[in-house]
């Protein structure tokens, strides 16, 4: 009887931490009812061969009855790849085996007991769950959100290691208490351990690179944003002092076309002094200073290629968000933007939309805006093929992961959406 509460126990443990490793999400109700009713079916087949062949049995068929259900399963809800998710189905078969051994190894100074074994399993699974949460689930999924490659290396130590464990007791207990068996299993568990000490230690370099990289592309994307400043600023104060310098001779024209009594020319002079002003004046969109310039430097490009922008702004002067990281994220949504709308061909279906405001002390950006042709999107980044692109919406979701925020990019009836909660 114990045999079995330790399957059922094994089973819901693999299910619950598998879930927690491949950080699974189930939105829509029908799919949330096809899985439940695939692990009944499962769960009714299992019991009958349990019921008619015998426990034995039943685990020399473990690998097929529940091994490739579960894969099945967690391919149907997972985002990831097959191979990521056989890597972690093997992961799983590698830890819960280890149970049995620890037991194994405890019982021996006990007339190896199952009874002990079944007891320390039982007293194993909560606190490796909470490790596994704690300390193993962050590089795990970082590195099957951000690294393609090298996943059948990875498959190959649990592969081998499942199959010898295989091979050597079938899962049944009686054939493992036997001490040089025991002793065999007991070894590959420590190579294989030592195996994902370096695979871990791997992941962790890894995710150093890549955080690396991303703050490298970050800073990279900054001096844009500030030289793009800077530029706005400068040009503005040349205008601004190119206008007081010939101030004097507006003046001068205009005193003479009154001396003349012309007040229609010095009328239409003086509205012409006006207009060539205001195009020296920074066009005001929030209280934000430095990202007001960004904006205004975009929103004036994006109108020089006859792109219809619209705004609805409302940006405090200060936020907890830096300006730098303000105009980052501004920057590259915009400059993607206005990349897109340029490929349309009809200017009237060139359409960008800004909207940001705080609420709840969260800050809420959304740019959205048309485009022709297809996106590319792998794990719910928009991909770009040009050479030296795509680096701008990874700044955008490494600014939102430092600030603990979410983003998201969609592409739908021909309009992106770039969203952003901080």
């Amino acid at each position: 009887m114990m045999d079995y509460i330790r399957s059922v126990l094994s089973f819901t443990f693999a299910i619950s931490v598998m879930y927690m490793l491949l950080d699974c999400e189930i939105m829509r109700k029908r799919d949330r009812y096809l899985l439940g009713l695939y692990v009944a079916i499962m769960l009714v087949c299992d019991g009958l061969v349990l019921l008619n062949l015998g426990y034995a049995q039943f685990m020399k068929l473990y690998p097929l009855l529940v091994h490739l259900p579960v894969f099945l399963a967690f391919v149907f809800i997972s985002k990831f790849k097959p191979i990521k998710v056989f890597f972690i189905l093997l992961t799983l078969i590698a830890i819960s085996t280890s149970f049995s051994l620890v037991g194994l190894i405890i019982s021996s100074f006990f007339d190896s007991s199952r009874e002990i074994v079944n007891i320390v399993c039982y007293i194993l699974y909560l606190p490796t769950g909470f490790i596994i949460y704690k300390y193993i689930r962050p590089p795990f999924l970082y590195m099957m959100n951000n690294t393609d490659k090298g996943w059948f290396g990875f498959c190959i130590i649990p592969l081998s290691y499942s199959i010898l464990i295989y091979s050597i007791a079938k899962y049944d207990l009686d054939n493992v208490i036997i001490r040089p068996i025991l002793k065999d299993a007991v070894l590959l568990f420590i190579l294989t351990l030592s195996a994902y000490f370096l695979i871990l230690r791997f992941f962790k370099q890894t995710r150093e690179q890549i955080t690396l990289q991303n703050e490298q592309n970050l800073l990279m994307t900054q001096v844009a944003a500030a030289q793009i400043h800077f530029e706005s600023l400068e040009e503005s104060q040349e205008k601004t002092m190119l206008y007081r310098h010939d101030m004097r001779h507006h003046l001068n024209l205009i005193n003479s076309y009154l001396a003349d009594n012309n007040q229609e020319a010095a009328q239409k002079y003086i509205t012409e002094v006006e207009e060539t002003i205001n195009c020296a004046v920074v066009e005001k969109y929030c209280r934000n200073y430095t990202v007001n310039l960004i904006l205004s430097s975009y929103i004036a490009r994006a109108k020089n290629e006859q792109i219809t922008v619209e705004t609805q702004i409302n940006l405090p002067q200060k936020n907890v968000v830096s300006d730098m990281d303000l105009c980052v994220i501004f920057a590259n949504a915009l400059e993607n933007a206005i990349s897109a709308c340029k490929g349309i061909y009809g200017t009237n279906d060139r359409i960008i939309k800004i909207v940001s405001k705080v609420n709840n002390n969260k800050l809420y950006i959304q740019i959205t805006n048309s485009f022709d042709g297809t996106i590319i999107f792998v794990d719910d980044m928009p991909i770009s093929t040009d050479t030296n692109h795509g680096f701008g919406t990874k700044s955008i979701a490494a600014i939102a992961h430092k600030y603990g925020g979410m983003y998201s990019f969609t592409a739908e009836d021909r309009i992106f959406k770039t969203s952003i909660i901080l």
